[in-house]
């Protein structure tokens, strides 16, 4: 676990060179630093970049490499990132896309992701930070899943998130449920504390293609595990991170890239 009652790091004020609304913290109990600036949030185990957020523009851009002779002339893509959340050594954002590759369709979405810089790509679950019942229970008592139950008998019996998921239904707004195993894991963001509990927001895609692009947000409250207190506290205080309440208020950086086909030489 990445929280330490011992190791006690305050804020680190940012290098004299840097922008005044840039900030740099370490996170308590590991070798990870945050770097925050206006344009960019970096994530740094020594001398070693392990998350980006301008960096990503290399990935987006490399969804566009195409094989040697196809016409790309009618492509286009576009991507945004919004920073939500930086709990600890975990990353919150917000992620949309679209454009068009070829094939039938444009595409579009829109998620969140929740990435442990300590583990990289996949490496943070919510259900390996909160006991399972608790997000069950939660998920059950929610107003927005309960109007997509279609099978009352397995909902109410269901003892797992995935046997949830598997009773509900898309409903007239299209919700992805059947697909929200991988979103209750990891599509996530930290809102606030509330107590001894915290406001986890969890987004959930769409079902079918004609609904590409939407996300449908539920907020749930969890209860805090006692490794995790400090660090949300922390968190909440602004002094490492913070939470996606204060977002706004802390300047949280974005990012925004596009992709045009190449303009034809001239002759």
């Amino acid at each position: 676990m990445f929280m330490s009652s011992v190791v006690m790091v305050a804020l680190v004020a940012a290098p004299a060179s840097a922008p005044a609304e840039s900030r740099m913290w370490k996170v308590t109990g590991t070798d990870v630093t945050f770097v925050q600036s206006p344009r960019d949030l970096r994530g740094l185990r020594g001398n070693k970049e392990v998350f980006g957020l301008q960096s990503r523009k290399a990935a987006f851009l490399a969804d566009f490499e195409a094989e040697p002779g196809t016409d790309v002339s009618d492509w286009d893509g576009s991507q945004s990132i919004n920073i939500l959340s930086v709990v600890g050594p975990w990353v919150s954002y917000e992620q949309s896309g679209s454009g068009y590759t070829g094939g039938a369709h444009p595409y579009a979405y829109t998620n969140y992701v929740t990435q442990d810089v300590t583990k990289g790509k996949d490496g943070f679950s919510l259900l390996d930070v909160f006991a399972e019942k608790d997000v069950l229970q939660a998920l059950k008592a929610d107003g927005f899943v309960r109007k997509h139950v279609d099978d009352e008998e397995a909902f109410k019996n269901a003892t797992t998130v995935e046997s949830l998921l598997e009773g509900l239904g898309p409903g007239e707004d299209c919700v992805g449920f059947e697909y929200g195993l991988d979103s209750v894991k990891r599509s996530v963001a930290f809102h606030h504390v509330e107590g001894d509990k915290v406001a986890v927001r969890i987004a959930f895609g769409y079902a079918g293609e004609m609904c590409r692009g939407n996300k449908f947000v539920v907020g749930v409250l969890l209860p805090i595990p006692k490794a995790l207190r400090p660090a949300l506290d922390r968190a909440a205080k602004r002094e490492e991170g913070f939470l996606m309440k204060d977002a706004k208020a802390v300047k949280a950086p974005s990012a925004q890239f596009t992709w045009e086909p190449p303009k034809p030489k001239t002759p």
